[in-house]
């Protein structure tokens, strides 16, 4: 009796997650704009909660300072403010806590990037969380130890910027106003070198806005902005299609004879993202890249990247700019959100700047 009874529990929440799994999630996949949002912006995904982002230090930022960038969107036609975090370089933790404690952060924001000759990393996080996550503060870290300025931000959604719900072309209008604020702040003469990093989603984000960043000036009515010195593509993918696909959750749906049609066909009529990386990358050949991804990544896969890299080199057959992809491989314990951690990312990088760095000397186009 008991064990029948079992039985025939066991086989009653087998057919309930059955019945789930086959009719409950497609049906709620396919036709909610707000889940299928939420796969590609998971802004509701906010650890850790109640930070003080106006006071890095308590997110155990060292040589932080918060700011604000605000500006009226045309996207989603509404004021919009941005945090942003401005974190300097090693070499200057002496000069920033002890030499130029008078000045405000305004000012010193400007007089440290007007006169600076290092390198600037705008980074343009994934999508989840804010800019203060653990695995970024980590990542901040290792540009601070290659004394690199770094330029960090949470898209309209996120963190502490505005709440309005993202999507592509918001979150790349985004990144154009703190890209905008950055190339203003420097030097027009003898300018550093600025590279725009971005993980994960941010890799399309950093890819749309550097390949048609003539348009978007125009559409938004500013001036004409210089091109990046480079491109960093930590963990990227090829298209956000191919992306859904071979996420970790389309396997518990993927054998569904109806599996296209109600998981991926939305994301490839939606007016909201695109997000086509290698269709974009391939219009700029030009801009150099580095592509950086794990093979036991498992939120995006390394054949996603390879793709990408395929996509990429293709476009630069005859001529281009340098594009290297360094994998890393399985069994170092690297996944997706944890790279920074390679005992040769450092290396990896100063590496591809250097070269970076020869070619704008010699100003090849």
């Amino acid at each position: 009796m008991v064990l029948g009874t079992i039985l025939l529990t066991g086989a009653s929440l087998t057919a309930s997650v059955l019945v789930v799994q086959v009719a409950v999630l497609p049906l709620v996949f396919k036709y909610s704009k707000s889940v299928q949002r939420k796969m590609v912006f998971s802004n509701c995904i906010n650890y850790p909660r109640n930070l003080d982002y106006e006071n890095p230090s308590s997110c155990n930022v060292v040589g932080g300072r918060n700011f604000n960038i605000q500006f009226e969107s045309a996207v989603d036609s509404c004021p919009i403010k941005l945090g942003v975090w401005h974190i300097v370089p090693c070499s200057m933790f002496r000069e920033v806590f002890v030499i130029r404690d008078y000045l405000n952060v305004d000012d010193r924001l400007h007089q440290e990037l007007r006169r600076t000759q290092n390198t600037v990393v705008l980074y343009c996080h994934g999508n989840s969380n804010h800019r203060a996550s653990p695995h970024r503060l980590q990542m901040y870290k290792v540009f601070q130890e290659l004394n690199f300025h770094v330029i960090t931000f949470d898209y309209r959604g996120y963190g502490d910027s505005t709440r309005v719900r993202p999507t592509e072309r918001g979150v790349v209008e985004d990144a154009l106003e703190v890209y905008s604020w950055l190339m203003e702040s420097l030097t027009q003469t003898n300018r550093p070198p600025v590279i725009i990093w971005g993980h994960s989603l941010g890799t399309a984000v950093a890819a749309n806005m550097t390949a048609n960043l003539s348009d978007l000036c125009a559409t938004q009515g500013k001036s004409q902005l210089p091109r990046p010195d480079a491109l960093v593509l930590e963990a990227p993918f090829n298209n956000l299609m191919d992306e859904i696909e071979s996420h970790p959750f389309s396997k518990l749906v993927s054998w569904l004879p109806y599996y296209r049609d109600t998981f991926v066909k939305p994301f490839t009529v939606s007016s909201e993202y695109a997000f086509t990386t290698d269709q974009y990358l391939s219009t700029v050949p030009h801009i150099p890249i580095l592509m950086l991804h794990s093979k036991g990544d498992k939120i995006v896969p390394y054949p996603l990247a390879v793709k990408l890299h395929e996509k990429v080199a293709e476009s630069r057959a005859i001529a281009g700019a340098p594009l290297m992809f360094h994998s890393f491989e399985k069994g170092l314990g690297l996944g997706h959100n944890n790279l920074c951690e390679a005992p040769d990312l450092k290396d990896v990088v100063g590496k591809f700047l250097e070269e970076v760095k020869e070619r704008k000397g010699k100003h090849v186009d």
